[in-house]
């Protein structure tokens, strides 16, 4: 009996103690505003709960016995026969190789496309959908079957007969589902999938009326590039590298950045982190920790939110934070660094004095040739501006940022149609940035003087192009701090 009352106010403390820190994270998150706490006066009579018989301890739940490895869902039969003829080609070097060369001939005589859909990235195609591993065949993914996962048909070794209906990238829903169902849940609102970012941003520099030729650029421009599916960070590379299986199919749970991540953003944030090309020295959590994407960039930024879709990237809470994710707890103007006090920690980002030089792009225009949709740029400079914050708020709070050059001009979508962004000066195109290139020293921070006063360091009416003042006026300096004796 003295165990079982242990367990029940074991049990009451715990629910509290959620009960309160849920009430905690809500208040933080900006989700409701508490009520005020009164203080009770001292000469008032507390409130005396009436014993009650003691209620019984709940009990401790024991899970399931399961044999692992888990079988597959109910739904989800374990014999695939149809199949079998997927597996026998797609393990044998010899066929594959053999329907790459035949499927080059017969592009190269038509003059149509090579086998699998894209520009081969290598000699070597057939490499990319080789299950080279036979452990994948054993997992819970490798039970579900070929079929019910990608289509096609089987009980066929005719290729164009056993692709008939194929689905190169299936969907989350409907099959991720089944085990996954949080991270599924998230998936409109995710960023990777939905390219709410994109939308957000072009339709408010358009304008209602245009609203279905910027969804005909979006969906022939942007989607291909600035989307992925669950297998192309979980199983595969991103299409915009080729695509192709990392792993004999076997489903990383926490996949390789070289192959993944860096697939997409590997134009400029690769680049600014590992230091490559001409952009200079590394990002110091590179040069010297060797940290990866995953280390600082959780779960939650690759799946989305559970509570409603992000407008942007930079919409909500900063994630990752330099302070809040536990890395940098003790950084405040009593840290006795001196450069952390006279209010720079109030009035500028960590970034602000932190980061070095990194990419600036202009003059983005779409093309499409052959019906095959494509780009050119004007320039990319290599640069470094602080500016003034255009995201100021409760989570942005600074009023000075590193601002970043994006490539977008008021003839961008010339091809689908004239004056598109007909709303153009609603955003700036020198945007808020966070670049991945940290350093504990830059040149903005050598000295005081290195910062003040130094019109090179900042945002000038100068530095901008004049057709984009009027839409860059918020994030121009326009009175440089004064130099420090």
């Amino acid at each position: 009996m003295n165990t079982m009352m242990s367990l029940a106010k074991i049990y009451t403390r715990r629910a509290a103690t959620v009960t309160i820190l849920a009430l905690a994270v809500l208040a933080l998150a900006g989700c409701f505003d508490p009520e005020p706490i009164e203080v009770v006066p001292a000469t008032s009579t507390p409130y005396m709960l009436e014993a009650t018989e003691t209620p019984r301890p709940t009990p401790t739940p024991i899970p399931p016995a399961r044999n692992f490895p888990l079988a597959a869902p109910a739904h989800v039969t374990i014999e695939h026969p149809a199949h079998q003829t997927c597996i026998d080609c797609h393990t044998d070097e010899a066929k594959l190789r053999e329907s790459f060369a035949a499927s080059q001939a017969a592009a190269a005589e038509s003059g149509g496309q090579a086998w699998a859909g894209d520009e081969p990235v290598s000699s070597e195609r057939w490499e990319l959908v080789y299950l080279d591993n036979p452990e994948f065949l054993e997992t819970i993914h490798g039970r579900y079957g070929c079929i019910t996962c990608h289509g096609g048909t089987g009980d066929t070794l005719v290729v164009e007969v056993a692709h008939t209906g194929l689905i190169r990238e299936p969907s989350a829903a409907g099959l991720c589902e089944d085990c996954h169902v949080e991270e599924v849940a998230t998936a409109e609102s995710n960023l990777h999938a939905s390219v709410a970012g994109y939308r957000t941003v072009l339709f408010t520099r358009s304008s209602a009326d245009k609203t279905d030729a910027l969804e005909a650029a979006i969906g022939k421009h942007c989607e291909y590039c600035h989307t992925a599916t669950c297998g192309q960070c979980h199983v595969s590379r991103a299409a915009t590298v080729g695509g192709g299986l990392v792993a004999g199919h076997l489903f990383e749970d926490r996949p390789a950045v070289n192959l993944t991540c860096a697939g997409c953003h590997g134009s400029r944030v690769e680049a600014e982190y590992e230091g490559q090309g001409m952009v200079g020295q590394a990002d110091i959590h590179w040069n010297e920790e060797e940290m990866d994407c995953t280390d600082c960039h959780l779960a939650l930024d690759f799946h989305g939110l559970a509570e409603g879709e992000n407008l942007h990237r930079y919409d909500g809470q900063p994630s990752p934070s330099c302070d809040a994710s536990g890395c940098h707890p003790d950084v405040s103007e009593n840290d006795g660094i001196e450069q952390h006090g006279d209010s720079h920690l109030k009035n500028l980002s960590c970034q602000a004095c932190h980061s070095a030089a990194y990419q600036n792009c202009y003059g983005c225009h779409l093309t499409v040739e052959e019906d095959v949709p494509g780009f050119t740029l004007d320039s990319t400079v290599i640069g470094f501006k602080i500016g003034r914050n255009p995201l100021q708020g409760r989570y942005r709070p600074w009023k000075y940022v590193p601002v970043r050059h994006v490539p977008v001009t008021q003839g961008t979508f010339s091809y689908y149609g004239r004056d598109l962004l007909s709303n153009f000066d609603a955003l700036p195109t020198w945007k808020y940035a966070t670049p991945h290139t940290i350093q504990r020293i830059t040149p903005q921070n050598a000295s005081c003087n290195a910062c003040h006063g130094n019109a090179d360091v900042f945002l000038t009416a100068a530095d901008v192009a004049p057709d984009e003042l009027n839409a860059n006026r918020r994030v121009i300096v326009e009175l440089l701090p004064e130099p420090v004796d």
